[in-house]
């Protein structure tokens, strides 16, 4: 069975906290095009913490967003293998 490790799609510091369980990010940061909105789910990381995955709370017009990390491995998660598609297009 071939299975298909997270791969970090934004890099986010998840100790510089917005507010209580939410972190901001840039799309400056995407590792891949993305076009990402509000309930859609994103693989994040840095270099020192496994992939996660985060929920996009918000988008500003500048590639801001607001997200909340989802506590496991990104795979862990339902909506990991449901996600729509959210690459730039």
């Amino acid at each position: 069975m071939n299975v298909t490790k997270p791969t970090v799609e934004l890099w986010v510091d998840d100790h510089q906290e917005y507010e209580p369980g939410i972190v901001t990010g840039h799309l400056r940061h995407a590792r891949i095009p993305l076009d990402p909105h509000p309930g859609d789910y994103l693989v994040v990381g840095d270099d020192e913490v496994p992939p996660a995955l985060a929920l996009v709370v918000s988008r500003g017009p500048e590639g801001t967003t607001r997200l909340r990390i989802l506590p496991g491995s990104a795979d862990s998660h339902e909506e990991f293998g449901s996600r729509r598609g959210r690459l730039a297009s």
